[in-house]
């Protein structure tokens, strides 16, 4: 199928999502927020697919909402209500997939691109990037990504890059905890594909069920989640991906998994 606003490519069980509106930042329209989900989708369900890179094409990751659609749209609260809810579907599909996302931030990620950034499992993001929750400048209470921040930064330091919409380095970004790896622009590549193949030797399977759990911790009392690290460690104790691994470990051997 292809896209207006976006590129995809799957390689060797790797999904390229390449957002494709440079000329804009590669800021989301209405288009780009339903032909991003519906892709997002489809990765999720393609068991193929082991792991998803999001980047942008020129010199941005995401520039956030389209402030010019904002501008022209006739009934901006409802405009703002419709972008906001297909800006988020693409968030809650990052996140409920079972296999890891990654953002290959290789320019600015400002308002609902950074938290399309912060919602991916790991960002690697150029030196040169700045980064932004960006709402406010413009007058507009945030409509994504508050969640996401607080819980990396705390209270004072969200209110801090928040509430002023303050635009910080990737290097700052690093230290923050909101950006696992900065690189030269000319190494983002690389630096994905070094993280691309630590994953092709993982099992794909008990991966996805790690990235849920982890996310089930950030709601779950301490009881109702040690039940569900139990469970969902039983269940994965019945795939083939187990019996390989625990057969190497006692062979010592380097196990090969199959995602099954």
């Amino acid at each position: 199928m292809s896209y207006e606003t976006l590129q995809l490519t799957v390689k060797d069980t790797i999904a390229w999502i390449t957002l494709n509106r440079p000329e804009r930042l590669n800021s989301f329209d209405m288009q780009l927020g339903h032909e991003l989900y519906d892709v997002l989708q489809d990765v999720a369900k393609n068991h193929e697919i082991r792991l998803v890179v999001i980047k942008g094409t020129g010199k941005g990751f995401c520039g956030g909402g389209d402030v010019k659609e904002m501008h022209a749209a006739e009934d901006k609260s409802r405009f703002l209500r419709d972008l906001t809810r297909a800006i988020h579907r693409c968030v809650i599909e990052i996140r409920s997939m079972e296999k890891p996302v990654i953002a290959a931030v290789n320019g600015a990620a400002f308002g609902a691109g950074l938290s399309l950034a912060l919602a991916c499992d790991m960002v690697i993001a150029v030196k040169d990037a700045k980064l932004s929750t960006a709402f406010i400048g413009i007058g507009l209470a945030p409509g994504c990504g508050t969640q996401f921040v607080t819980k990396i930064l705390g209270y004072q330091k969200s209110c801090e890059y928040i509430l002023t919409s303050k635009t910080f380095s990737a290097d700052e970004g690093c230290r923050l905890g909101l950006i696992n790896k900065v690189v030269e622009a000319e190494a983002l590549d690389a630096a994905v594909e070094e993280i691309i193949s630590i994953f092709r030797n993982l099992p794909p399977i008990a991966v996805g069920k790690a990235k849920m759990l982890i996310n089930k911790s950030l709601d779950n009392d301490m009881i109702s989640h040690l039940e569900l690290e139990s469970k969902t460690a039983a269940w994965s104790a019945g795939t083939k991906d187990f019996a390989e691994g625990v057969a190497a470990f006692v062979e010592k051997r380097k196990p090969v998994f199959k995602g099954k």
